[in-house]
């Protein structure tokens, strides 16, 4: 929650109401931004506006294939599993989060 997400985006793309938009949840996944810097002014969303970040690692939505790709998960699943015995259950599709 206290580690600052910054995104960089064109000033078309910035919306400043109904956020999430109506029809677009935002997603289990989705991290709110902290700072949006577009090429003409730089951004700053108020906590009191600011949903909620995720917390830990969803790994009901990792793959199999996305886990092969990034070592430091797989390092950590397997010390959450030694530590616990048993089994992190991963995604049943092979691709449940974009690239």
């Amino acid at each position: 929650e206290n580690t600052p997400v910054i995104t960089t985006i064109h000033d078309c793309q910035v919306i400043e109401e109904n956020l999430p938009p109506e029809g677009k949840p935002m997603m289990k996944h989705d991290v709110p931004v902290d700072i949006i810097v577009t090429p003409t002014r730089v951004i700053r969303v108020p906590r009191e506006t600011r949903l909620p970040k995720p917390t830990g690692i969803y790994w009901d939505l990792l793959s199999r294939q996305k886990l092969g790709a990034i070592r430091i998960l797989q390092k950590l699943k397997a010390k959450i599993e030694e530590g616990t015995g048993t089994e992190i259950e991963l995604a049943k599709q092979d691709e449940a989060l974009p690239p």
